[in-house]
């Protein structure tokens, strides 16, 4: 309590400029009453300052007096990174540290002189890596939105994610690699695509990364060029700014850059520090000691320093250069108010800055547009930065006795131009002129810890906000025609002649910003029941949205020419398609009359989503393949095998497909075929265990008492093994088996008949004894050393019971170490039964024992004399049987 009491007596003045990002370390507190923006301050890495506000703060008519403010008591709660979630860490990476040492010697001047170490390249891999994850997971959530990924979704991602000054240099390297690639178009057969955009990192590899790891349902190429050509701009990004501070080695000058020296750059570096972190959540504008800074981009002294030498009239006053950089790294406010006043001060000058830049890949239609924020925007921005140690008090009013809310505990707090930065990225994604409140809401998912919300959808009001900039006509019109759209989203179908006369002269074929009618709208949202509703009200089938963007300033590239099978396709909605399909929609979308059209068509874009393989195409395919040697086809075939529904699996996998893929495993022997192979049978296999073996219940017709067992007295036949004798009864023996009878057929009746037993043990001769007596194999105490012996045993005089009862011991003892050996006794002695249930073992557990050496030496080093039959043919046989039993028998999913 006396610690709460201590810190409500603080005042504003008595609160501690920290960087607002977490970590008592950031704190500091300075005796200086001036802005250190001179040749005092400490410099930062590329020209980024770092204010040291100290002046009086208990003033709050200035808002901007206040960059940030950290109870000084609670500083020890700011070191919160521990508790954050992770980043995943990526295994594989799609490049080489060969090509990573490549990329970094192919322009710089400076690095092909300085030694790269093994540590130091794997250390900027992997650090680099985490800015791969941070971009493809952001544009993953982007292509949501239409469900591909395209540039603009990767170039967006790369804005939201890189600083000002790393997104601007990667998206230039990525307009730059994709024009390389645009114009090499006579040789694109005999050059690759990486050699064609000048990159050196592999494009082919970004793209099966980026399909591996699920980016979207379908990726474009330039997608990929664009990704990896940020890889490649962000590793040499990386390595000079690193240089920069490395110290000269020996009389050359030449840097000496080490992995410690790498990590000591990025440590200073408040552009790529956060970016380089391994938490979930992005930490944005300062470096490892916590000190707020400005990328070098927007270096206000560097801009006022290049106008004072050209020698223009205007001249940053030192007040003003104070104001808007406050402006720009404020972490937390007091007000609504005075939030309206930072974002539009920092808009004022972020904006010009932004609209220069030529390189950020903004539409065409918005570069000479300013962005505007809506209310709802900084109300929703003001919730996250509000700090209620900051609001000011009517010292007239007296304080609440009873504290029902206090402030909510987000550790880390990132400067004010990261909010505008992600959040005007978002809203140029989707060619809106103004910031709404989701767009700051995925600001804080990606800026503040364990924050979440869900990925944006296509919608109707998504541009709505451009109307402010028409006359109170065209205003009213807009309004009317939202309202209409928002009428028809609703459901009812007693609206739908209302909304259509809300709708425009265009009725129910109006189009939104986006070039968007609302059958299209209902198509995105997989709505059956409002498409068939619009279908009835006379809605175009086959409208398109248009290529210009005079009417419809908010229409998505991508989306040119699209119709409404086409956003049906790309959502996977597939009984809206079955609509669309029935009432005549064009396949082909709006390519019709042999025009010029360069749109992706509704049946490219659902063959590229991947269109579920038919048994037969798929075998064909693989047939092709393997008799012209295609391995990576082959490779890709049966990677391709899951998607074949079970419902496919018919006679033909059985007479066709099963011989030929036992053909490819028997031929290529390659280890990446045959563990794909082996996953396809194990699949055939199916989920169900292997069939038990069953005891044989047989009474013997004869029996004597136990007694009798090698009982001397009154035997009428002795058998001598390994040269002891064995006292039997003939009347017994005859009806055991037919083994017994022809030994002691041709013997005479009257004489106590001698039977030499050769290849068997005494004690195996015993158990098959004991077995007769017994008249069952409760009695038999069986060691697993016996067990194979007594299963020959058994074989040899035919007692089928007691074999069974010995194939039984055996499958119980199967496992991966014994499961060849016991099949190689099982198929010596030709037990059946027993080799069956291996084998069944064998295509169950098939993934696991492809690997080891002993399955591999039975599969394909059989040698000439051994005879053991072809074990694949076997394996062939036994797989048959089991999908047959399982998906072709009148009794489908019966075990056998």
């Amino acid at each position: 309590m006396a610690r709460r009491g201590k810190s409500a007596a603080r005042t504003l003045e008595d609160l501690t400029l920290d960087s607002g990002y977490g970590g008592a370390a950031d704190s500091f507190r300075s005796s200086s009453a001036s802005l250190c923006c001179s040749e005092a301050h400490v410099p930062h890495a590329h020209g980024g300052n770092c204010w040291h506000l100290t002046d009086s703060m208990h003033s709050r008519h200035n808002s901007l007096d206040t960059v940030n403010t950290v109870l000084a008591e609670d500083a020890e709660i700011l070191d919160g990174s521990g508790h954050c979630a992770k980043l995943p860490e990526l295994e594989d990476v799609p490049w080489s540290l060969g090509e990573v040492e490549s990329a970094l010697r192919k322009d710089a001047d400076a690095a092909r002189d300085v030694a790269l170490s093994g540590d130091l390249l794997a250390r900027l891999s992997a650090l680099v890596s985490r800015a791969l994850v941070r971009v493809s997971r952001e544009a993953q959530r982007l292509s949501l939105r239409y469900a591909k990924c395209t540039k603009h979704e990767v170039q967006s991602a790369i804005k939201i994610v890189l600083s000002w000054t790393v997104s601007v240099n990667c998206v230039a390297a990525a307009l730059g690699a994709l024009s390389l690639y645009n114009m090499s178009t006579e040789d694109k057969f005999s050059r690759g695509k990486s050699e064609r955009c000048g990159l050196v990192f592999s494009v082919g590899r970004f793209f099966r990364w980026m399909v591996d790891g699920r980016v979207a349902a379908r990726v474009h190429e330039h997608a990929a060029i664009y990704l990896c050509a940020c890889a490649e701009s962000l590793f040499r990004d990386a390595f000079a700014r690193a240089l920069r501070g490395a110290p000269a080695e020996g009389d050359n000058g030449v840097p000496k850059l080490t992995a410690e020296a790498l990590e000591q750059a990025i440590n200073n570096d408040s552009e790529l520090w956060g970016l380089v972190q391994p938490y979930q959540h992005l930490i944005c504008g300062k470096n490892a000691s916590g000190v707020l800074s400005l990328p070098d981009s927007l270096n206000l002294h560097r801009d006022q320093q290049r106008s004072v030498k050209s020698g223009e009239s205007h001249a940053y006053a030192q007040q003003e250069l104070r104001t808007i950089e406050q402006s720009l790294l404020a972490t937390r406010v007091g007000s609504i108010s005075e939030l309206s006043d930072l974002v539009s001060r920092a808009m004022h000058h972020l904006q010009p800055l932004h609209i220069k830049n030529h390189s950020n890949g903004t539409p065409v239609h918005q570069k000479n547009s300013f962005i505007h924020w809506e209310p709802e925007a900084l109300y929703t921005m003001c919730y996250f930065m509000h700090c209620p140690q900051m609001e000011w008090e009517n010292p007239n009013v007296e304080p609440s006795k009873v504290t029902l809310q206090t402030e909510r505990p987000f550790l880390v707090l990132p400067p004010l131009m990261e909010w505008i930065r992600v959040a005007v990225a978002h809203a140029e994604h989707r060619r809106s002129y103004s910031v709404d409140s989701d767009d700051v809401r995925q600001a804080a998912r990606l800026l503040l810890p364990g924050v979440d919300c869900e990925p944006r959808q296509l919608r109707t009001d998504d541009c709505f906000c451009v109307s402010r900039k028409l006359d109170a006509a065209s205003t009213e019109a807009k309004f009317l025609q939202d309202l209409g759209f928002r009428m028809l989203n609703c459901g009812r179908t007693d609206l739908v002649k209302q909304a259509v006369n809300l709708l425009g002269p265009d009725g129910i074929n109006s189009m939104s910003e986006q070039g968007m009618t609302p059958l299209m709208y209902a198509c995105v949202r997989g709505d059956e029941a409002m498409v068939q509703m619009l279908l009835d009200a006379g809605a175009d089938i086959n409208s398109q949205v248009p290529n210009t963007v005079q009417k419809h300033p908010s229409v998505y590239p991508d989306t040119r020419q699209a119709t409404p099978l086409t956003f049906a396709v790309l959502h996977g909605h597939v009984p809206v398609v079955q609509l669309l399909l029935d009432a005549r929609a064009n396949v082909e979308g709006s390519l019709q009359d042999g025009l010029e059209n360069y749109a992706e068509t509704p049946l490219q874009l659902a063959a590229a989503a991947g269109v579920p393989w038919t048994l037969h195409s798929w075998l064909e395919s693989l047939r092709t393949c393997f008799m012209q040697h295609r391995r990576p086809l082959i490779q890709g075939l049966l990677k391709d095998f899951s998607c074949i529904e079970e419902e496919e699996y018919t006679e033909e996998l059985i007479t066709h497909g099963l011989p030929l893929m036992f053909q490819i495993l028997r031929a290529s022997k390659n280890e990446v075929i045959s563990q794909q192979l082996a996953v396809i049978f194990t699949q055939c296999y199916g989920p169900y265990p292997v069939p038990k073996l069953t005891e044989i219940k047989r009474k013997q017709t004869s029996r004597l008492d136990p007694h009798f067992l090698n009982n001397k007295e009154m035997s009428d036949v002795t058998f001598l093994v390994e040269g002891k004798p064995f006292y039997a009864h003939k009347v017994l023996l005859f009806t055991a088996s037919s083994r017994f009878k022809s030994l002691l057929a041709n013997r005479p009746a009257t004489e106590n008949t001698c039977i030499e037993i050769s290849h068997v043990k005494y004690s195996i001769f015993q158990l098959v004894m004991q077995y007769l007596y017994f008249g069952s194999t409760d009695a038999l105490h069986i060691r697993n050393t016996e067990v194979m012996e007594l299963l020959s045993a058994a074989k040899f005089f035919q007692l089928e019971a007691l074999q069974r009862h010995c194939e039984i011991i055996c499958s119980k003892n199967i496992n991966t170490e014994t499961c060849v050996e016991i099949y190689s006794h099982a198929k010596f002695l030709e037990a059946q039964e027993l080799c069956s249930y291996i084998e069944g073992y064998f295509l169950k557990n098939m993934v696991v024992l492809i690997e080891l050496e002993p399955f591999k030496q039975l599969l394909y080093d059989i040698p000439a004399e051994n005879v053991v039959s072809d074990v694949l043919q076997d394996l062939e046989r036994s797989l048959a049987t089991r999908i047959h039993s399982i998906h072709l028998s009148s009794s489908k999913g019966s075990i056998v």
